[in-house]
């Protein structure tokens, strides 16, 4: 069943337990940030396992999944809360094991997901919703078309990891190296939490020099400030391990055939992507025979999904 549970304090000082940027916000997608973080819900899976999500859009709409990236958690469902209620939609954003405020399954594989999934739907009592993989979420949208079509009629992916024979050299080298030097991608991952937790500014900034053109208002703006303000959230219980195991599954063998797959796939990519290239996209689109695929000129891994978040919830939903 599903309940609310209280999240300790571990940011600030003890006059202050809201993380930065989502302090004094009383609207609008930080003020919604700040709610899902002060109230995440959780269900209890049939192995024991809790898991975390949250829940933004129209209460009573037709609902959808939304998988997060890497490294944020449920607090990313914010972003969709305004289109959701538009457009009559029910957002639920699931955080995968270890992230958040769910358990952790350290030997977890991709084709694990639809199963922890099905029974959060279960505990809701909705029969079945299509999921929307946003980045590093992308591979677990699909696992879930590929493994319970029933369940998960229609998937897409937005800025979405595609598999490592699509990457580019040098994040070929980080999806492999993942499984090499564990450490070392746990170490990375840790300075990008403590710094967004102690320099968040800084940290935009950052993000805006390595981003395309089209990214580089929305950094410093609320949905920046959002992504920022998830990252030590989303590792504040278990740290970083989900996220380095999140980057070797990617890595390897996805343990479903992309050929298989047999429900919609939609594919949404920025040709400016900066994170995620355009060519993992592409890739995706013509391994999947099922898929459909709108690219779009210079738009970067956040515009396109800030830019076109009304189009994949109708096309997800229709």
């Amino acid at each position: 069943m599903s309940s609310t549970v209280k999240v300790p304090r571990l940011f600030g000082s003890k006059e202050s337990a809201v993380p930065s940027f989502l302090d004094g916000e009383t609207i609008g997608v930080l003020s919604v940030g700040r709610r899902l973080y002060e109230n995440p819900s959780t269900v209890e899976l049939s192995d024991g396992r809790t898991l975390g999500y949250a829940e933004t859009g129209a209460p009573d709409g037709d609902p959808v999944l939304a998988f997060h990236g890497i490294p944020n958690g449920r607090l990313g469902a914010a972003v969709f809360d305004q289109v959701g209620r538009e457009l009559g939609v029910r957002i639920i954003a699931p955080e995968r094991p270890g992230v958040g405020v769910s358990d952790p399954d350290p030997t977890r594989v991709l084709l694990d997901w639809p199963v922890d999934v099905a029974e959060c739907l279960d505990a809701l009592g909705i029969d079945a919703a299509p999921a929307l993989g946003i980045s590093g979420g992308g591979p677990y949208a699909l696992a879930c078309g590929a493994a319970a079509p029933e369940r998960f009629p229609r998937v897409a992916t937005c800025c979405g990891l595609g598999p490592v024979e699509s990457a580019t050299r040098p994040l070929r080298l980080l999806l492999r190296g993942a499984n090499y030097l564990p450490w070392a991608i746990q170490a990375f991952l840790g300075v990008e939490v403590r710094s967004a937790k102690y320099a968040p500014e800084w940290t935009i900034e950052r993000r805006v020099k390595a981003s395309a053109p089209r990214d580089e208002a929305i950094w410093r703006g609320d949905v920046g400030k959002l992504l920022v303000a998830s990252m030590p959230i989303a590792c504040q219980e278990h740290g970083t391990r989900s996220f380095v195991r999140d980057i070797q599954l990617s890595g390897r063998d996805w343990g479903f055939s992309l050929d298989a797959i047999d429900v919609p796939v939609g594919i949404w990519h920025g040709q400016a992507d900066r994170i995620n290239p355009v060519e993992m996209g592409v890739y995706l689109r013509d391994a999947i025979p099922t898929a459909e695929a709108y690219l779009y000129p210079d738009l970067g891994h956040l515009s396109i999904f800030v830019e076109h978040d009304a189009e994949m919830f109708e096309w997800l939903t229709q």
